[in-house]
């Protein structure tokens, strides 16, 4: 059996917080994921964005050992735990941002709970009815295109309303006119995750920034202080 691929994108002595992007994958499937795998590598834009966040920002990306989710054996998940100890391990005590995509979404909602994560930043996720979510103390974030053919787009908004409910803090963004695998107005993909993590963490990082101007500002201040919405962009 492979084993799990922790890459560092961006590791300063001293980070503000650390931020762990996790790719997609299959219900089943045991191919084993390569650097170049499309899943793998279509996470490499935001982990580069996110190098150039203001502030001392760790950012981490993991590599699943295999493609699928393999049932109630949950293999992406054992990898996640065992990526978090490592993030752990190079910087004790910091806040953790999980960002993760399809699968790597599901894994950032099941993990939502662990200790130090502040921040899940679901994008197009697989969401299973009967899925655990994040609680109270950390901020969720599903951002899914509503021409998703993939993963439905009205599971995650029947998530975040459930959530909502409970009084936690999870808001849901719907990008129009986009597809599963982000590529289009990949763009403004990338500028929510990177916008909603600086604003997230601006007291770690060192700024006080409000969010800007526009339609992208506009959502990131919503996501800030509504403490959970319903949002188009």
């Amino acid at each position: 059996m492979p084993f799990a691929s922790l890459s560092w994108d961006a590791q300063p002595v001293h980070a503000g917080v650390v931020v762990l992007v996790m790719h997609g994958g299959a219900i089943d499937g045991f191919e084993v994921n390569r650097p170049w795998s499309h899943n793998v590598a279509r996470l490499v834009p935001f982990a580069r964005a996110l190098r150039k966040v203001p502030g001392p920002v760790a950012v981490a990306r993991l590599r699943f050992r295999v493609r699928g989710w393999n049932g109630a054996e949950g293999m992406p998940l054992v990898d996640a735990r065992w990526a978090l100890r490592q993030l752990r391990a190079a910087y004790p005590g910091r806040p953790i941002a999980l960002v993760g995509h399809s699968m790597g979404g599901r894994v950032a909602m099941h993990l939502g709970d662990e200790d130090d994560v502040r921040l899940v930043l679901a994008l197009a996720p697989w969401i299973e009815p009967d899925d655990p979510w994040p609680g109270p103390g950390r901020r969720t974030v599903v951002i899914h295109g509503d021409r998703d053919i993939v993963c439905g787009l009205s599971r995650s908004r029947e998530r975040i309303e459930k959530m909502q409910a409970e009084g936690l803090d999870a808001t849901l963004v719907r990008v129009a006119r986009s597809d599963h695998a982000m590529l289009v107005r990949w763009p403004l993909w990338t500028r929510l995750v990177t916008g909603i993590i600086t604003a997230t963490f601006a007291a770690e990082l060192g700024h006080d920034e409000e969010p800007p101007s526009g339609a992208e500002g506009a959502v990131v201040a919503q996501v800030l202080h509504s403490g959970g919405a319903v949002l188009d962009i």
